[in-house]
């Protein structure tokens, strides 16, 4: 704090806070001693004698007329000494303040201190999403993935266990193995009969060639999609490095402050150690007062 400095000699001159310390508790004893011999003042003398006895004897001599005139000086003793005392006190407390000023100083505080930009927190990019990807596409790339998608979904269905061309070429094996069937019984009784109208091989050709084309088409439709997520991964790794590179950059920078901070507050502790605490004019007198009463 600036206003703590009015307290400190910039010549290197003055006391240390020990010294400092040492001086204020011998003003201190200086101040009690002076007001004990003031609050004993008395302007009379007290005698004492038995009745029937001329005799007088002196208990106590009042004060003279030399020590009244010594009090108005004593008064003031007192007044400097407890204005060396308060001067003292608070340089000491000044000298603290500094110190502390120093112990809790916070990097943001030393950056504004020494003007120090404060470095930017670097925030991790955002990755390419699939929606983003397939956005990318040219017109023909995005329409050929959607038709994609839409013939492997119909040529899937139909070859499934349970899509139409599974489903009537089982029904056509099943027909071959049992071509008639009999519903009802007895004269209301039904007989029915299957004939093959195509060869179970040409349904076979069918099937299978469907069966190859879904999955050829389910292969391209799966490159595309493979292609999606490899860009996708590329480009959530380039976001990861980036981030990673920045936050070491970004953390080095700080380190580098920190140290810079550290280097400062151990210069700045030894600086204020060395402050010597300065004793105005008008104390002097004082001062150099008390300082004779702890060299006898």
């Amino acid at each position: 704090m600036k206003k703590d400095m009015i307290f400190f000699s910039t010549e290197g001159k003055g006391l240390t806070s020990t010294s400092a310390n040492h001086i204020a508790n011998l003003a201190k004893e200086m101040v009690r001693e002076t007001e004990a011999s003031l609050e004993g003042l008395t302007f009379y003398s007290t005698s004492v004698a038995l009745i029937g006895n001329d005799s007088v004897n002196t208990l106590r001599e009042g004060d003279t007329s030399e020590t009244l005139g010594k009090i108005k000086a004593q008064l003031h003793t007192i007044a400097k000494a407890n204005s060396l005392i308060a001067w003292l006190r608070e340089a000491i407390k000044a000298k603290e303040r500094l110190l502390k000023e120093v112990d809790d100083l916070t990097l943001n505080d030393f950056m504004k201190l020494q003007g120090i930009k404060k470095p930017d927190m670097p925030t991790r990019g955002t990755a390419l999403t699939e929606d983003e990807y397939y956005a990318s596409l040219s017109v023909d790339e995005r329409n050929r993935f959607y038709s994609l998608e839409a013939l492997a979904s119909v040529l899937g269905k139909a070859v499934h266990p349970a899509g139409v061309i599974a489903n009537a070429r089982e029904q056509l094996n099943e027909r071959l193995k049992n071509p008639k069937t009999i519903e009802g019984k007895g004269r209301d009784a039904l007989l029915f009969f299957y004939t093959p109208t195509v060869k179970t091989s040409q349904v076979d050709e069918v099937y299978f060639a469907v069966q190859k084309e879904f999955r050829e088409v389910q292969a391209s439709l799966n490159a595309i999609k493979y292609d999606c997520l490899k860009a996708v991964k590329e480009s959530e790794i380039e976001v990861q490095t980036k981030y990673a590179d920045d936050y070491a950059k970004y953390q080095a920078e700080i380190t580098r402050i920190q140290n810079e901070m550290s280097t400062y507050e151990k210069k700045r502790t030894r600086e204020i150690g060395s402050f010597k605490i300065r004793i105005p004019d008008s104390l002097v007198d004082i001062y150099e007062r008390v300082a004779h009463l702890g060299k006898n």
